[in-house]
């Protein structure tokens, strides 16, 4: 599957993104087939290009956290960012750069689940370029070290990852039970998903401008979709199979 939609110049622009970089690096993503190994490129002086639609690896960690920290202090750093997520720990890893650096994010197509979670929602100021989503499925809850399946020496690490994961959100100034919230909408037959499409199993969720504003993750630019029709759209032109809700309804955390 190649990702392979065009991006007009004029909206970057307003992002506060160099166009010329902008373009080099949808440029170079639009090359890339899905399955593309996760590479990071430094695009400009100011400006990173990450492309994660293949699964976050150490190497592409390590990369993202070199070339940010080149980029000279007294600079915000400017993050475009395309991923079908990944590794918790590896997204967090990059997450404590972004609040570190207080970079900004721009969400290319598709940020998905540990890339809005780790990225999008620490960031300074947070963008959703043209023909952008950025979808959630919620991040480590305390129901997971119940799970049968799960060692002790599994509980302990979800444990660990549990409470970093709740500093980082603290840390970003945004509230640790989002994604608690996000999980007991797995329960079967919970009332608030009538709020969602009842043609498919619920996985991911699009917030809208107004629900992040309310968790503490305002959103400076947002040119994606605006509407359930508008998102199933677009996930539909980049082929994915994503049953998504758009969701925007008072969060009660």
């Amino acid at each position: 599957m190649l990702f392979a939609l065009a991006l007009p110049s004029a909206a970057v622009a307003a992002d506060g993104l160099d166009p010329a970089a902008t373009e080099r690096c949808v440029a170079w993503m639009k090359e890339r087939p899905s399955s593309a190994p996760a590479e990071v490129r430094t695009v400009a002086p100011d400006t990173l290009c990450a492309d994660f639609t293949s699964s976050l690896t150490s190497e592409s960690r390590d990369a993202f956290l070199t070339q940010m920290a080149n980029i000279p202090a007294g600079i915000t750093p400017q993050v475009i960012v395309r991923s079908l997520g990944g590794d918790v720990e590896l997204g967090m890893d990059m997450g404590d750069a972004i609040l570190d650096r207080k970079a900004s994010v721009h969400a290319y197509q598709v940020c998905v689940s540990s890339c809005a979670n780790y990225l999008f929602l620490p960031a300074r100021t947070r963008h959703v370029m043209a023909d952008s989503v950025v979808l959630f499925h919620g991040g480590i809850v305390p129901r997971m070290k119940k799970l049968p399946d799960v060692t002790a020496e599994g509980r302990q690490r979800l444990q660990r990852n549990i409470e970093r994961q709740d500093a980082f959100l603290r840390r970003a100034s945004i509230y640790p039970q989002l994604f608690e919230w996000m999980d007991r909408l797995n329960q079967p037959n919970l009332i608030v998903m009538r709020h969602c499409p009842t043609d498919r199993k619920i996985t991911l969720m699009q917030l809208s401008d107004a629900v992040l504003a309310g968790i503490g993750a305002p959103v400076s630019s947002n040119e994606g979709p605006q509407s359930q029709d508008a998102v199933d759209a677009l996930v539909a032109r980049y082929g994915p199979a994503m049953a998504v809700c758009y969701w925007n309804h008072p969060v009660k955390l």
